[in-house]
């Protein structure tokens, strides 16, 4: 008989499914109407900003209902950890429902990634990959169509092929770490003809990405993912660490070279380097390399390159290429952090653009070409330092790149226009249409150009946090704050006329220790390659602050060439607004702070690493709030 707590669950739980899919009908109703109004015929390079604005806002709305969802599952489902369930769909859909183009249901050889749906993109059994609606359908004795269409079904599907396999760990309530093995296997692939080693690998890096967003948290869009601090050295071996270059580290490391057995740990992005041989790309350095089956020789050298969307995920994509007579391309990207996989040599030929295989290199950005939240500045950042290293080696010229308007359609190009989009591209038989209205081609064009980050505002927090989407305990570097600390984009404390946004930060005492606070807030990750370029000569860099408390003092980051400078402390007055900047070419404004830094900076540009936040122990929480971080040159 089920106790009484049990069926209340159940009871909560009918009543939430019926309003979600009375909730889901009118919002699906009209959402459908949104579509067909949006233009998604070409779009002028300046709009595009613009034009993922309104898209982040008009799934904001969506995405409501969403949440709604995921709160319905974890009470049919409880033995699911807090958050693993919006962390999966951040991971593979950024929270978008998924509906497979007409491309991809024609096979592998036709597709970027195999067909999955929905908002927790199930595979329907595709070839490589399991068929989780099948399996999921069984479970809630729904139809597979249901599965596929519905929102709120596949959520449910996804939370009860979970629920299955946790289950199986005979774990009464386990944490997400101890998950672990169930996430990679929620990616939903099969073990395919390569060594068992690279499908852990695939995995991993999938169960990966879904603890990387549980433990960075987002608010961005309508997606809501409370962060909770996820100790990664206890969900994977070192090993894997190191390849997923996992900043998981919360000690301090500002010494140059900080031994772990085997490892080292960088200073500066508090990530895991292995001192044995990993599997690395020999055309473009910072890759991993996995090599696809799907190439062959070419007759000459390489004259063009090609951008694509992957129609797909990181981890799911690298696992289609891997399957037998499937497609490949040279490079693919992961959106979160910039990560790079080699998949085919540059001197051979992939299979990624049709009849045009043969001259081409090819790289795949993660995500979906018809959705606007997976254009992170990582993303850019890496895109671009790939094309402008294919160009050095194969003397492409950086200069012919397609500048014109973004578009959802075939665009052909004249063959003489060097890089450009898959649906540039002759004979595509009008199937490949990315990488769609929502890439910059201007902010492509002008990155492989040469140029740095222009004068003006870096992160205003109006849409989304952007690079400050980590907790303020996310550094190891950070000390005598509890990890029930946040920051997280606030509307009701914000500057007159600067907009309806500003950055909360929480600061919450760490019993654990007497330590000042000493609070590192990281812009990237911490990581150069997931920054911005700024200029040193001339160049200004600053940022707004809020706060009731006394006794706190500011600071600000940069990396160097060298290492991590750290600026002198400026006091932050109470309730008032204030506006605080440091030279970067001035000696005085800065000192050394980690790596081989020096006190001065000595490159001709640098990337902004953190704000800092220092003051005396407090009992009691204590709210900062920062806005329009920015950067000029006089």
């Amino acid at each position: 008989m089920k106790s009484e707590h049990t069926q209340l669950t159940r009871a909560l739980s009918l009543a939430i499914v019926a309003l979600a899919a009375i909730g889901y009908a009118v919002s699906a109703s009209a959402q459908a109407r949104e579509e067909v109004s949006v233009h998604t015929s070409a779009f002028a390079a300046d709009d595009v900003d613009a034009l993922i604005a309104a898209e982040n806002a008009r799934m904001s709305t969506v995405r409501a209902d969403y949440l709604r969802y995921f709160q319905a599952a974890y009470l049919r489902y409880p033995q699911i950890p807090a958050g693993v369930l919006e962390s999966l769909a951040f991971a593979k859909t950024r929270w978008n429902h998924v509906v497979p183009e007409a491309g991809q249901l024609r096979g592998a050889e036709t597709g970027h990634m195999a067909p999955a749906y929905g908002v927790m993109a199930l595979f329907d059994g595709a070839i490589g990959f399991e068929n989780q609606v099948a399996q999921a359908a069984d479970l809630l004795g729904v139809s597979a169509d249901s599965v596929k269409a519905d929102p709120y079904t596949n959520i449910l599907a996804a939370a009860a092929l979970l629920a299955r396999d946790i289950e199986q760990l005979a774990i009464k309530q386990p944490s997400p770490e101890q998950i672990s093995g169930v996430l990679a296997h929620a990616l939903g692939a099969l073990p395919s003809k390569q060594s068992p080693q690279v499908f852990k690998h695939v995995q991993e890096s999938f169960a990966y990405s879904v603890l990387q967003a549980l433990d960075q948290g987002s608010d961005d869009h309508g997606v809501l993912i409370q962060a909770r601090p996820i100790a990664f050295e206890q969900a994977f071996s070192l090993e894997t660490l190191a390849i997923q270059k996992a900043s998981f580290v919360r000690l301090d490391v500002t010494q140059d070279r900080v031994e772990t057995g085997g490892y080292l740990i960088d200073p500066i992005s508090e990530t895991l380097i292995s001192q044995a041989p990993v599997a690395k790309s020999t055309d473009y350095g910072p890759a991993l390399y996995t090599q696809s089956p799907n190439e062959r020789a070419r007759a000459a050298n390489p004259t063009h390159v090609t951008v694509h969307q992957m129609e797909g995920f990181y981890a799911g994509s690298i696992s289609t290429f891997l399957i037998q007579g499937g497609v490949s391309a040279h490079y693919l990207i992961r959106n979160s952090d910039g990560q790079v996989t080699q998949m085919v040599r540059e001197s051979r030929a992939g299979s990624h653009v049709f009849g045009n295989n043969a001259y081409t290199i090819g790289f795949e950005q993660e995500g979906f070409r018809g959705q606007s939240n997976w254009y992170s500045d990582a993303n850019y950042r890496e895109m671009i330092a790939i094309t402008k290293s294919i160009c050095a080696r194969w003397a492409i010229p950086c200069s012919s790149v397609y500048t014109g308007a973004a578009s959802d359609s075939e665009n052909i190009q004249a063959t003489s226009l060097r890089i450009k989009g898959h649906q540039h591209f002759p004979d595509q038989a009008g199937q490949r249409t990315d990488p769609g209205r929502f890439f910059s081609w201007s902010r492509y064009a002008s990155g492989i150009g040469g140029s740095v980050v222009p004068s003006g505002t870096l992160d205003n927090f109006e849409a989304s946090e952007g690079r400050f989407d980590s907790e303020p305990t996310a550094s190891g570097s950070t000390v005598g704050i509890s990890t029930s600390s946040t920051a997280q984009r606030n509307n009701v404390r914000v500057r007159a006329g600067s907009g309806s946004w500003s950055e909360q930060i929480e600061l919450i005492d760490s019993t654990a220790t007497s330590a000042a606070w000493d609070v590192r807030l990281l812009s990237g990750g911490g990581n150069p390659a997931q920054n911005k370029s700024l200029q040193k000569a001339g160049g200004r860099l600053g940022f707004w602050a809020y706060t009731a408390a006394p006794g706190i003092t500011l600071q600000m980051a940069v990396d160097d060439s060298d290492g991590t400078e750290r600026s002198i402390a400026k006091n932050l007055p109470t309730n008032a607004w204030t506006f605080f900047e440091w030279k970067l070419d001035d000696q005085a404004e800065w000192d050394a702070w980690a790596g081989a830094s020096n006190g001065t900076i000595t490159a001709a540009n640098v990337t902004l690493d953190s704000i800092w936040f220092k003051r005396a122990q407090n009992a009691n929480p204590i709210y900062i709030y920062i806005d329009d971080v920015s950067f000029r040159i006089q």
